[in-house]
């Protein structure tokens, strides 16, 4: 089921951005963030922009609708053994 966000969602901001490609042929397209969202969860999570950007990243969704919806997902580290008795930490996916 096919759905169009185009006209918008209700009660929602609007704010337009510039596209960029970045790497070779333009492997990645990368948009911003308005900083006011990012702020928004900051306080709501209560932490600093720095301790959100450490912990979270940016989920895109997207299938059969029209454009892209953007949550944020804790990253969640999970210890890994790298040698007998020492521990490391990798991000899970």
């Amino acid at each position: 089921m096919s759905r169009d966000f185009t006209g918008g969602i209700k009660d929602s901001y609007k704010k337009r951005y510039k596209m960029r490609a970045l790497g070779e042929d333009g492997l990645n397209i990368v948009v911003s963030i308005p900083k006011i969202v990012i702020e928004r969860e900051v306080g709501r999570r209560e932490l600093t922009v720095g301790k959100f950007l450490e912990k979270f990243r940016a989920v895109a969704q997207f299938n059969s609708f029209d454009g892209v919806f953007y949550t944020f997902e804790e990253i969640v580290l999970k210890e890994i053994k790298t040698e007998p008795g020492t521990l490391s930490q990798e991000m899970t996916k």
